[in-house]
């Protein structure tokens, strides 16, 4: 009984551990999210034609690159992003990227809590 019982403490305080580290990740993971300054959507860098008759992009010169920003939602809203605009639109991009990953991250780690509360809820007998 003793030794059954010192198992079961064992289980209890690893499943509290794992707890408190997912816990303390949650809680790094809202604070990076936080600082985020997310723009959903895409940058696409393009070439064009312009359609002048004698213009060096008819043999194939195209012209550009010119950069494109595409809202997540609005398909084929594309918006022509300038030059000043390019650096800040490029790190909203990558803040979203970077925003989606957190959110994955913090949802496997919510499902794992809750497995941790059932694997607990097994071992402590109910009073």
């Amino acid at each position: 009984m003793r030794e059954t019982t010192e198992k079961t403490l064992r289980e209890v305080k690893k499943l509290l551990d794992e707890s408190n580290r997912i816990v303390d990740r949650i809680n790094t993971l809202k604070v990076e999210r936080e600082k985020l300054q997310p723009l959903p959507g895409s940058l696409r860098r393009r070439h064009i034609r312009c359609g002048k008759r004698n213009c060096r992009c008819k043999q194939g010169q195209l012209h550009g690159p010119y950069h494109y920003f595409e809202p997540s939602r609005c398909r084929g809203k594309w918006q022509y992003v300038t030059g000043e605009e390019l650096t800040r639109i490029q790190q909203g991009v990558a803040d979203w990227k970077k925003q989606l990953e957190i959110d994955e991250e913090m949802k496997a780690l919510s499902t794992r809590l809750e497995e941790i509360r059932v694997e607990m809820t097994a071992l402590v007998p109910n009073y």
